[in-house]
Protein backbone atom coordinates (compact mmCIF):
# COMPACT_ATOMS: atom_id res chain seq x y z
CA UNK A 1 0.00 0.00 0.00
CA UNK A 2 1.23 3.15 -0.87
CA UNK A 3 1.56 6.40 1.57
CA UNK A 4 -1.52 7.99 -0.52
CA UNK A 5 -4.15 4.95 0.07
CA UNK A 6 -2.63 4.79 3.70
CA UNK A 7 -3.31 8.27 4.49
CA UNK A 8 -6.68 7.57 2.67
CA UNK A 9 -7.54 4.28 4.75
CA UNK A 10 -6.77 6.63 7.67
CA UNK A 11 -9.15 9.30 7.30
CA UNK A 12 -11.81 6.38 6.51
CA UNK A 13 -10.31 5.34 9.71
CA UNK A 14 -11.15 8.73 11.61
CA UNK A 15 -14.55 8.52 10.02
CA UNK A 16 -15.70 5.20 11.18
CA UNK A 17 -13.96 5.87 14.79
CA UNK A 18 -16.03 8.96 15.45
CA UNK A 19 -18.93 7.39 14.47
CA UNK A 20 -18.86 3.72 15.96
CA UNK A 21 -17.62 5.44 19.09
CA UNK A 22 -21.09 8.06 19.22
CA UNK A 23 -23.31 5.29 18.31
CA UNK A 24 -21.97 3.09 21.02
CA UNK A 25 -21.48 5.71 24.20
CA UNK A 26 -25.13 6.78 22.99
CA UNK A 27 -26.35 3.67 23.25
CA UNK A 28 -24.35 2.51 26.70
CA UNK A 29 -25.35 6.23 28.25
CA UNK A 30 -29.58 5.70 27.26
CA UNK A 31 -29.49 2.25 28.55
CA UNK A 32 -26.96 3.04 32.06
CA UNK A 33 -29.78 5.83 32.33
CA UNK A 34 -32.80 3.90 32.17
CA UNK A 35 -31.14 1.03 34.53
CA UNK A 36 -30.53 3.50 36.89
CA UNK A 37 -33.75 4.99 36.78
CA UNK A 38 -35.35 1.07 36.63
CA UNK A 39 -33.60 0.46 40.23
CA UNK A 40 -34.42 2.92 42.26
CA UNK A 41 -38.11 3.10 41.38
CA UNK A 42 -38.29 -0.59 41.39
CA UNK A 43 -36.16 -0.65 45.34
CA UNK A 44 -36.33 3.02 45.94
CA UNK A 45 -32.95 2.35 48.17
CA UNK A 46 -29.85 4.02 47.89
CA UNK A 47 -27.87 0.76 48.33
CA UNK A 48 -29.25 -0.88 45.28
CA UNK A 49 -28.32 2.02 43.01
CA UNK A 50 -24.99 1.73 44.78
CA UNK A 51 -24.35 -1.72 44.21
CA UNK A 52 -24.99 -1.22 40.11
CA UNK A 53 -22.44 1.65 39.99
CA UNK A 54 -20.02 -1.06 41.91
CA UNK A 55 -21.00 -3.46 39.15
CA UNK A 56 -19.64 -1.14 36.50
CA UNK A 57 -16.07 0.06 38.82
CA UNK A 58 -15.15 -2.95 40.56
CA UNK A 59 -14.90 -5.72 37.15
CA UNK A 60 -13.00 -2.56 35.04
CA UNK A 61 -10.94 -2.21 38.31
CA UNK A 62 -9.57 -6.50 38.38
CA UNK A 63 -9.78 -7.71 34.75
CA UNK A 64 -7.80 -3.82 33.12
CA UNK A 65 -4.17 -5.58 33.67
CA UNK A 66 -5.22 -8.66 32.19
CA UNK A 67 -7.16 -7.29 29.15
CA UNK A 68 -4.03 -4.97 28.73
CA UNK A 69 -1.75 -7.95 28.91
CA UNK A 70 -4.26 -9.71 25.64
CA UNK A 71 -4.10 -6.54 23.58
CA UNK A 72 -0.65 -6.45 23.63
CA UNK A 73 -0.35 -10.38 23.29
CA UNK A 74 -3.31 -10.73 20.68
CA UNK A 75 -4.75 -9.54 17.53
CA UNK A 76 -5.99 -6.46 18.57
CA UNK A 77 -9.19 -6.52 15.79
CA UNK A 78 -10.06 -9.81 17.15
CA UNK A 79 -10.12 -8.81 20.88
CA UNK A 80 -12.29 -6.15 20.13
CA UNK A 81 -15.19 -7.41 17.78
CA UNK A 82 -15.03 -10.46 19.69
CA UNK A 83 -16.01 -8.35 22.95
CA UNK A 84 -18.28 -6.20 21.18
CA UNK A 85 -20.36 -9.49 20.08
CA UNK A 86 -19.86 -10.54 23.86
CA UNK A 87 -21.38 -7.08 25.53
CA UNK A 88 -24.54 -8.07 22.46
CA UNK A 89 -25.11 -11.48 23.86
CA UNK A 90 -24.78 -10.31 26.90
CA UNK A 91 -27.71 -8.19 26.94
CA UNK A 92 -29.73 -10.18 24.66
CA UNK A 93 -29.31 -12.84 27.28
CA UNK A 94 -30.60 -10.49 29.97
CA UNK A 95 -33.28 -9.48 27.58
CA UNK A 96 -34.01 -13.05 26.41
CA UNK A 97 -34.45 -13.91 30.53
CA UNK A 98 -36.60 -10.86 31.10
CA UNK A 99 -39.45 -12.11 28.58
CA UNK A 100 -39.05 -15.75 30.26
CA UNK A 101 -39.02 -15.12 33.65
CA UNK A 102 -39.20 -10.87 34.26
CA UNK A 103 -36.73 -8.86 35.03
CA UNK A 104 -34.98 -8.72 38.52
CA UNK A 105 -31.59 -6.53 39.86
CA UNK A 106 -29.86 -9.72 41.19
CA UNK A 107 -30.10 -10.29 37.10
CA UNK A 108 -29.27 -6.86 36.01
CA UNK A 109 -26.16 -6.60 38.70
CA UNK A 110 -24.89 -10.67 37.10
CA UNK A 111 -25.13 -8.60 33.39
CA UNK A 112 -23.63 -5.39 34.41
CA UNK A 113 -20.23 -7.75 35.80
CA UNK A 114 -19.99 -8.93 32.47
CA UNK A 115 -20.78 -6.16 30.16
CA UNK A 116 -18.44 -4.07 32.36
CA UNK A 117 -15.35 -6.73 31.07
CA UNK A 118 -15.84 -6.88 27.96
CA UNK A 119 -16.75 -3.17 27.44
CA UNK A 120 -13.50 -2.49 29.26
CA UNK A 121 -12.05 -5.35 26.56
CA UNK A 122 -12.79 -3.35 23.38
CA UNK A 123 -12.32 -0.26 25.09
CA UNK A 124 -8.92 -0.43 25.69
CA UNK A 125 -7.72 -2.50 22.95
CA UNK A 126 -9.33 -0.05 20.49
CA UNK A 127 -7.57 2.80 22.37
CA UNK A 128 -3.81 1.19 22.45
CA UNK A 129 -4.67 0.63 18.23
CA UNK A 130 -5.18 4.16 17.42
CA UNK A 131 -1.26 4.80 16.81
CA UNK A 132 -2.16 1.24 14.24
CA UNK A 133 -5.20 3.12 12.37
CA UNK A 134 -4.14 6.42 12.38
CA UNK A 135 -1.40 8.48 10.87
CA UNK A 136 0.74 10.57 13.56
CA UNK A 137 0.18 13.67 12.55
CA UNK A 138 -3.98 13.02 12.97
CA UNK A 139 -3.64 11.29 16.49
CA UNK A 140 -4.88 14.89 17.93
CA UNK A 141 -8.08 14.45 15.44
CA UNK A 142 -8.97 11.06 16.30
CA UNK A 143 -8.65 11.87 20.32
CA UNK A 144 -10.66 15.09 20.27
CA UNK A 145 -13.25 12.92 18.06
CA UNK A 146 -13.36 10.91 20.78
CA UNK A 147 -14.15 13.41 23.45
CA UNK A 148 -16.58 14.87 20.86
CA UNK A 149 -18.65 11.82 20.55
CA UNK A 150 -18.78 11.40 24.18
CA UNK A 151 -20.16 15.01 25.21
CA UNK A 152 -22.40 14.71 22.32
CA UNK A 153 -23.79 11.63 24.04
CA UNK A 154 -23.25 13.15 27.73
CA UNK A 155 -25.89 15.49 25.90
CA UNK A 156 -28.55 13.66 24.06
CA UNK A 157 -28.49 10.35 25.73
CA UNK A 158 -30.24 12.03 29.44
CA UNK A 159 -32.58 13.82 27.12
CA UNK A 160 -33.75 10.63 25.12
CA UNK A 161 -33.67 8.38 28.02
CA UNK A 162 -35.74 10.52 30.32
CA UNK A 163 -38.03 10.89 27.00
CA UNK A 164 -38.46 7.07 26.47
CA UNK A 165 -38.43 6.02 29.87
CA UNK A 166 -42.25 7.71 30.35
CA UNK A 167 -42.68 5.57 27.51
CA UNK A 168 -41.45 2.62 27.31
CA UNK A 169 -40.35 -0.88 28.97
CA UNK A 170 -36.84 -1.93 30.02
CA UNK A 171 -36.54 -3.80 27.60
CA UNK A 172 -36.84 -1.63 24.60
CA UNK A 173 -33.53 -0.09 26.39
CA UNK A 174 -31.48 -3.04 26.40
CA UNK A 175 -33.02 -3.26 22.79
CA UNK A 176 -31.19 0.26 21.92
CA UNK A 177 -28.19 -1.19 23.48
CA UNK A 178 -27.90 -4.35 21.03
CA UNK A 179 -28.43 -2.14 18.13
CA UNK A 180 -26.21 0.41 19.33
CA UNK A 181 -23.71 -2.07 19.73
CA UNK A 182 -24.69 -4.03 16.82
CA UNK A 183 -23.83 -1.14 14.70
CA UNK A 184 -20.54 -0.32 16.26
CA UNK A 185 -19.48 -3.73 15.94
CA UNK A 186 -20.24 -3.68 12.23
CA UNK A 187 -18.58 -0.32 11.58
CA UNK A 188 -15.40 -1.44 13.60
CA UNK A 189 -15.12 -4.67 11.44
CA UNK A 190 -14.34 -2.63 8.08
CA UNK A 191 -11.15 -0.80 10.02
CA UNK A 192 -7.86 -2.36 9.16
CA UNK A 193 -5.77 -2.52 12.61
CA UNK A 194 -2.48 -3.43 10.91
CA UNK A 195 -2.65 -0.13 8.75
CA UNK A 196 0.35 1.68 10.60
CA UNK A 197 1.42 -1.18 12.72
CA UNK A 198 5.73 -1.95 13.18
CA UNK A 199 6.90 -5.06 11.92
CA UNK A 200 9.59 -5.05 14.84
CA UNK A 201 9.59 -8.37 16.90
CA UNK A 202 9.42 -8.30 20.63
CA UNK A 203 10.11 -11.28 22.50
CA UNK A 204 7.56 -9.67 25.65
CA UNK A 205 5.24 -11.30 23.81
CA UNK A 206 5.80 -14.83 24.86
CA UNK A 207 6.15 -13.69 28.45
CA UNK A 208 3.97 -14.85 31.30
CA UNK A 209 0.86 -12.66 32.41
CA UNK A 210 3.22 -10.99 35.93
CA UNK A 211 6.48 -10.89 34.15
CA UNK A 212 4.75 -9.08 31.45
CA UNK A 213 3.01 -6.71 33.59
CA UNK A 214 6.38 -6.17 35.33
CA UNK A 215 8.14 -5.23 32.35
CA UNK A 216 5.41 -2.55 31.48
CA UNK A 217 6.21 -1.04 34.74
CA UNK A 218 9.50 -1.29 34.52
CA UNK A 219 8.73 0.52 31.09
CA UNK A 220 6.99 3.20 32.47
CA UNK A 221 9.18 4.02 35.13
CA UNK A 222 12.41 4.56 32.99
CA UNK A 223 10.17 6.76 30.82
CA UNK A 224 9.93 10.46 32.55
CA UNK A 225 7.15 11.17 30.58
CA UNK A 226 4.49 8.06 31.23
CA UNK A 227 5.67 8.54 34.70
CA UNK A 228 4.90 12.20 35.23
CA UNK A 229 1.35 11.78 33.31
CA UNK A 230 0.90 9.10 35.03
CA UNK A 231 1.48 10.27 38.53
CA UNK A 232 0.04 13.48 37.67
CA UNK A 233 -3.41 11.56 36.44
CA UNK A 234 -3.62 9.56 39.52
CA UNK A 235 -3.39 12.25 41.78
CA UNK A 236 -6.09 14.80 39.68
CA UNK A 237 -8.38 11.59 39.99
CA UNK A 238 -8.07 11.42 43.54
CA UNK A 239 -8.22 15.42 44.08
CA UNK A 240 -11.14 16.14 41.15
CA UNK A 241 -13.67 13.79 43.26
CA UNK A 242 -14.10 17.04 44.75
CA UNK A 243 -15.94 18.55 41.68
CA UNK A 244 -18.37 15.23 40.87
CA UNK A 245 -18.90 15.07 44.76
CA UNK A 246 -19.44 18.85 45.44
CA UNK A 247 -20.95 19.95 42.29
CA UNK A 248 -24.56 18.05 43.78
CA UNK A 249 -23.90 18.84 46.89
CA UNK A 250 -23.46 22.76 46.87
CA UNK A 251 -26.28 23.18 44.44
CA UNK A 252 -28.49 20.61 46.32
CA UNK A 253 -27.79 20.94 49.40
CA UNK A 254 -26.13 24.63 50.40
CA UNK A 255 -27.39 26.39 47.55
CA UNK A 256 -30.44 25.18 47.17
CA UNK A 257 -31.36 24.61 43.37
CA UNK A 258 -34.31 23.25 41.71
CA UNK A 259 -33.31 19.21 40.54
CA UNK A 260 -34.67 20.89 36.84
CA UNK A 261 -32.05 23.97 37.28
CA UNK A 262 -29.23 21.54 38.72
CA UNK A 263 -29.70 19.44 35.52
CA UNK A 264 -29.82 22.53 33.40
CA UNK A 265 -26.36 23.55 35.13
CA UNK A 266 -24.83 19.68 34.30
CA UNK A 267 -26.22 20.68 30.26
CA UNK A 268 -24.41 23.78 30.25
CA UNK A 269 -21.40 22.14 31.87
CA UNK A 270 -21.85 19.51 28.61
CA UNK A 271 -22.19 22.32 26.02
CA UNK A 272 -18.52 23.52 27.50
CA UNK A 273 -17.28 20.03 26.68
CA UNK A 274 -18.45 19.85 23.68
CA UNK A 275 -17.04 23.11 21.79
CA UNK A 276 -13.73 22.24 23.55
CA UNK A 277 -14.03 18.98 21.84
CA UNK A 278 -14.70 20.66 18.23
CA UNK A 279 -12.29 23.50 19.13
CA UNK A 280 -9.63 20.90 19.37
CA UNK A 281 -10.77 18.44 16.67
CA UNK A 282 -10.29 21.98 14.46
CA UNK A 283 -7.40 23.57 15.38
CA UNK A 284 -3.64 22.56 14.01
CA UNK A 285 -2.05 19.92 16.09
CA UNK A 286 -0.70 21.40 19.76
CA UNK A 287 3.19 21.74 18.91
CA UNK A 288 3.86 21.39 23.03
CA UNK A 289 0.68 19.39 24.39
CA UNK A 290 1.75 18.85 27.84
CA UNK A 291 2.69 22.61 28.07
CA UNK A 292 -1.18 23.31 26.61
CA UNK A 293 -2.21 20.63 29.52
CA UNK A 294 -0.19 22.26 32.60
CA UNK A 295 -2.13 25.95 31.22
CA UNK A 296 -5.84 24.18 31.86
CA UNK A 297 -4.70 22.39 34.88
CA UNK A 298 -3.64 25.75 36.31
CA UNK A 299 -7.45 27.16 34.98
CA UNK A 300 -8.90 24.15 36.34
CA UNK A 301 -7.43 24.69 40.01
CA UNK A 302 -8.73 28.30 40.19
CA UNK A 303 -11.81 27.29 38.79
CA UNK A 304 -12.15 25.38 42.73
CA UNK A 305 -11.44 28.87 44.05
CA UNK A 306 -14.52 30.55 42.03
CA UNK A 307 -17.15 27.55 42.93
CA UNK A 308 -16.12 28.86 46.51
CA UNK A 309 -16.71 31.92 46.31
CA UNK A 310 -20.15 33.01 46.43
CA UNK A 311 -20.38 30.47 49.61
CA UNK A 312 -17.83 32.92 51.43
CA UNK A 313 -17.75 36.30 49.71
CA UNK A 314 -20.32 36.89 47.34
CA UNK A 315 -24.40 37.20 48.00
CA UNK A 316 -26.22 36.73 45.02
CA UNK A 317 -29.90 36.59 44.10
CA UNK A 318 -31.37 33.05 43.03
CA UNK A 319 -30.15 33.93 39.07
CA UNK A 320 -27.84 35.35 39.75
CA UNK A 321 -26.43 32.19 41.10
CA UNK A 322 -27.69 30.20 38.67
CA UNK A 323 -25.85 31.95 35.84
CA UNK A 324 -22.27 32.43 38.07
CA UNK A 325 -22.50 28.21 38.51
CA UNK A 326 -23.76 27.69 35.16
CA UNK A 327 -20.99 29.71 33.61
CA UNK A 328 -18.65 27.85 36.12
CA UNK A 329 -19.68 24.59 35.17
CA UNK A 330 -19.29 25.86 31.45
CA UNK A 331 -15.48 26.49 32.05
CA UNK A 332 -14.87 23.53 34.09
CA UNK A 333 -15.34 21.44 31.65
CA UNK A 334 -13.88 23.05 28.86
CA UNK A 335 -10.60 22.34 31.03
CA UNK A 336 -10.66 19.06 31.96
CA UNK A 337 -11.17 18.58 27.41
CA UNK A 338 -8.39 20.71 27.54
CA UNK A 339 -6.28 18.93 30.13
CA UNK A 340 -7.34 15.60 29.13
CA UNK A 341 -7.10 15.46 25.42
CA UNK A 342 -3.33 16.47 25.16
CA UNK A 343 -2.53 13.99 27.81
CA UNK A 344 -4.12 11.20 24.91
CA UNK A 345 -2.01 12.82 22.14
CA UNK A 346 1.44 12.12 24.48
CA UNK A 347 0.48 8.64 25.49
CA UNK A 348 -0.22 7.57 21.98
CA UNK A 349 2.75 9.20 20.67
CA UNK A 350 4.97 8.10 23.48
CA UNK A 351 4.19 4.43 24.40
CA UNK A 352 5.71 1.53 22.09
CA UNK A 353 3.30 -0.09 20.45
CA UNK A 354 4.16 -3.40 21.98
CA UNK A 355 2.73 -1.83 25.25
CA UNK A 356 0.02 0.23 24.59
CA UNK A 357 -2.31 -2.35 25.53
CA UNK A 358 -0.39 -2.71 29.15
CA UNK A 359 0.20 0.60 29.97
CA UNK A 360 -3.48 1.92 28.93
CA UNK A 361 -4.53 -0.99 31.56
CA UNK A 362 -2.47 -0.13 34.36
CA UNK A 363 -3.79 3.76 33.96
CA UNK A 364 -6.86 2.79 33.92
CA UNK A 365 -6.64 0.42 36.91
CA UNK A 366 -5.30 2.99 38.60
CA UNK A 367 -7.15 6.07 37.37
CA UNK A 368 -10.48 3.84 38.27
CA UNK A 369 -8.82 2.39 41.38
CA UNK A 370 -8.61 6.30 42.63
CA UNK A 371 -12.38 7.02 41.69
CA UNK A 372 -14.55 5.19 44.56
CA UNK A 373 -11.58 6.01 47.01
CA UNK A 374 -11.78 9.66 45.95
CA UNK A 375 -15.64 9.87 46.29
CA UNK A 376 -15.96 8.06 49.81
CA UNK A 377 -12.97 10.69 51.27
CA UNK A 378 -14.83 13.89 49.89
CA UNK A 379 -18.05 12.71 51.31
CA UNK A 380 -16.66 12.75 54.77
CA UNK A 381 -14.57 16.19 54.16
CA UNK A 382 -17.80 18.02 53.03
CA UNK A 383 -19.46 16.87 55.82
CA UNK A 384 -17.20 17.38 57.88
CA UNK A 385 -15.06 20.79 57.02
CA UNK A 386 -18.39 22.25 54.34
CA UNK A 387 -17.79 23.04 51.07
CA UNK A 388 -15.98 26.38 50.93
CA UNK A 389 -12.66 24.75 52.99
CA UNK A 390 -12.91 21.61 50.60
CA UNK A 391 -12.93 23.87 47.86
CA UNK A 392 -10.31 26.23 48.16
CA UNK A 393 -7.89 23.78 49.95
CA UNK A 394 -8.27 21.32 46.72
CA UNK A 395 -7.63 24.05 44.47
CA UNK A 396 -4.55 25.09 46.47
CA UNK A 397 -3.65 21.17 46.20
CA UNK A 398 -4.05 20.83 42.27
CA UNK A 399 -2.50 23.96 42.02
CA UNK A 400 0.80 23.19 43.86
CA UNK A 401 0.74 19.68 41.94
CA UNK A 402 0.73 20.95 39.06
CA UNK A 403 3.28 23.66 39.71
CA UNK A 404 6.11 20.63 41.04
CA UNK A 405 5.37 17.61 38.21
CA UNK A 406 5.31 20.11 35.54
CA UNK A 407 8.15 22.38 36.71
CA UNK A 408 10.34 23.76 34.23
CA UNK A 409 13.27 21.19 34.44
CA UNK A 410 10.79 18.45 34.32
CA UNK A 411 8.91 19.47 31.25
CA UNK A 412 12.32 20.05 29.76
CA UNK A 413 13.28 16.44 30.41
CA UNK A 414 10.11 15.31 28.67
CA UNK A 415 10.56 17.43 25.65
CA UNK A 416 13.79 15.97 25.39
CA UNK A 417 12.51 12.43 25.52
CA UNK A 418 9.83 13.65 22.94
CA UNK A 419 12.31 14.50 20.41
CA UNK A 420 14.61 11.47 21.05
CA UNK A 421 11.64 8.97 20.66
CA UNK A 422 10.27 10.53 17.31
CA UNK A 423 13.78 10.41 15.86
CA UNK A 424 13.88 6.59 16.61
CA UNK A 425 10.36 5.93 15.31
CA UNK A 426 11.51 7.91 11.97
CA UNK A 427 14.24 5.55 11.86
CA UNK A 428 12.70 2.49 12.67
CA UNK A 429 9.78 4.12 9.90
CA UNK A 430 12.71 4.13 7.18
CA UNK A 431 13.96 0.86 8.32
CA UNK A 432 10.89 -0.69 7.34
CA UNK A 433 10.33 1.39 4.63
Amino acid sequence: MTSEQSLRKASYHIGIFAVSKFVSVMGANIVAFGISLYILKLTGSATSFSINILCSIVPRVLFSPLIGYMADRYNKKVLVISSQILTVVTVAILLLYANWQGMSIMAIYIMMVFYTIFTSCSGITLTASIGQLVDQDRIQKVMSLNQLSMSLAAIGAPMIGGVLYGFVSIEVFLIIQIIAFSISTLLDATMNFNLYKTEKIHTEKSEPFLKSMKSAYHYIKNRKTLKTIIILALCLNLFFSAFSVGISYVLVEVVQFKSLHVGWIESIGAVGMLLASIYLTARKNLKNPIRFSKRALFALSSIFFIFALPLVILELTYLQLFIYYGVTAFLMTMAEVCTNVPIGVILQKNIEESYRGRVFALFETLAMGMMPFGILIYGFLYDYFGAPIVLIVTGVIVFTITLYLLRPSVLKQMEQEQQYEETEKLIEDKKIA
